[in-house]
């Protein structure tokens, strides 16, 4: 009987993250066709949580499947899901705004590198070395390289990580949130901040642009997906956990470069290929060397992912 509950949860698990790996990629793919026709990143990924916001609201008022019942309050919002909208914002924002200066499939590369907190040791040291020199190897064989594109990146990757941390407490810590509960709360907190960027930085042109020929059911069929992967990511972290998702990466990326180089035509050099490689093998060690810690981790994330809470348990309690 246990047997069979683990062979059907690690099924569970493995149905979820070809969900992931599928929609991303579908989206990845719908994403750069929409920004080749309609350059205004910040718009698209406001467009994003937009409809996730008005689908989340619709699925509380007229279905059990989110639960308002959290014990949410102004604090707690501002301390918990308010970073995670921010991060996530940010991290939507740049990793949209790269395409229009990194090859699809460099990108890849770069977003299937995922870097956490272990314990230092020479080990870890050891490893990040790899995982740099496998990036390093494949920026050299990087036909269209930008410096600009790859820091864009780069710090897309460490929004996301450090969203995806704070996710995983909140999913799987005291508070134990459902995904579409999640969303339900950080997808309006991310809708207002890139409000914001757009009357900073795209407004201006976007008022005065020409239509881009798109007709309103491509936005309205990519706004689906991207509901749909918002849904899948958070439930893959709920179901397994961060550093999976990391690792998952590393194939999907792999899937992407295939599709880029048949499809697009982008070429891929040899010295690319081991460059990833060496990088998506040095992200596999580091992610077993983080998991062989559970105990210490558990414990520094219980301090380190409630972010500005200090005092007593009752303190503690008041909040969480």
């Amino acid at each position: 009987m246990q047997g069979s509950k683990l062979v059907g949860g690690r099924a569970g698990s493995l149905s979820y993250i070809a969900a992931w790996m599928i929609l991303s990629n579908s989206v990845i793919v719908y994403n750069k066709w929409i920004l080749d026709r309609f350059p205004f990143f910040i718009t698209l990924t406001t467009w994003h949580m937009f409809f996730a916001t008005v689908a989340t609201q619709l699925l509380a008022r007229s279905t059990n499947l989110v639960d308002r019942n959290t014990g949410m309050n102004p604090r707690k919002y501002l301390t918990a899901i308010l970073p995670i909208g921010m991060c996530y914002s940010m991290s939507l924002i740049l990793s949209n705004l790269v395409y229009l200066y990194l090859s699809m499939s460099f990108i890849q590369l770069l977003k299937s590198i995922g870097i956490r907190n272990p314990e230092p040791s020479v080990k870890v040291l050891l490893t990040v070395c790899v995982i740099v020199s496998g990036v390093a190897i494949s920026s050299l064989g990087e036909l269209q390289f930008a410096l600009a594109g790859f820091l864009i990146q780069s710090a897309a990757v460490g929004f996301e990580a450090y969203k995806n941390a704070l996710q995983q407490y909140l999913l799987i810590g005291e508070s134990k949130m459902s995904s579409i509960t999640l969303l339900y709360y950080f997808a309006p907190a991310c809708t207002v901040i890139n409000g914001v960027y757009i009357l900073c930085f795209e407004f201006r042109n976007l008022s005065i642009a020409r239509p881009s020929g798109i007709q309103p059911w491509v936005f309205l069929v990519n706004g689906v997906l991207t509901f749909g992967l918002n849904i899948v990511s958070v439930a893959v972290i709920k179901k397994t956990s961060s550093v999976v998702l990391t690792l998952s990466g590393i194939p999907k990326a792999a899937i992407l470069c295939v599709f880029d180089m048949v499809v697009y035509s982008s070429p891929i050099t040899v010295i690319q290929a081991v460059g990833f490689v060496i990088a998506g093998a040095g992200t596999y060690r580091y992610s077993t060397l983080t998991q062989s810690q559970p105990q210490k981790l558990d414990e520094k994330n219980e301090i380190k992912y409630e972010p500005f809470l200090k005092g007593n348990d009752e303190a503690r309690k008041s909040i969480y």
